[in-house]
C-alpha cells in the first residue's frame, strides 16, 4: 500500500469502509440470531470495543444496516441490510436459506390443516 499514494492518502477513509462492510457481512452471515455482541463485532472488525458503537451509529446513520443498539449489553439486534453485489458462494447460501424457509412453510401449513380440519371443511 506505501508504494500507492492515492492509497495512503485516503487510508483513513478505506479502512473506514472496509469496516463498514466487514459488519455488514457480519450481519448478513447471522441468518438465525441477528444479535450480535459488541465484542464479535470488534474481533470481526479488528477494531478496539470502545469503537463498536460509533461505526454501528455510522451504519445506522447512511442506513446500510437497521436495528436497535442495547448500550447497556453492549449487542446490536439487526432487522435488515442493505443489499449489495453478492458472489455465487453467497446467492448459493441464499438459496439454502430460502429452501429451508420455504420447507418450514409448508411443515407450518401441514400442521395447521393437520389441526384444524374443521376449519378447512
Amino acid at each position: 500500500m506505501n508504494a500507492q499514494p492515492a492509497l495512503v492518502a485516503h487510508a483513513d477513509f478505506l479502512r473506514q469502509k472496509i469496516t463498514v462492510l466487514s459488519l455488514m457481512n457480519l450481519a448478513f452471515e447471522r441468518t438465525h440470531d441477528r444479535t450480535i455482541s459488541f465484542a464479535d463485532i470488534a474481533e470481526r472488525c479488528r477494531l478496539p470495543i470502545s469503537e463498536v458503537e460509533f461505526l454501528l451509529m455510522r451504519a445506522l446513520s447512511l442506513k446500510l444496516i437497521s436495528g436497535v443498539i442495547d448500550g447497556v449489553d453492549q449487542t446490536v439486534t439487526v432487522t435488515r441490510v442493505q443489499p449489495r453485489v453478492i458472489g455465487r458462494a453467497q446467492a448459493g447460501d441464499m438459496a439454502v436459506l430460502l429452501d429451508n424457509w420455504c420447507n418450514n412453510v409448508k411443515s407450518t401449513l401441514g400442521f395447521l390443516e393437520k389441526e384444524t380440519t374443521e376449519l378447512f371443511a
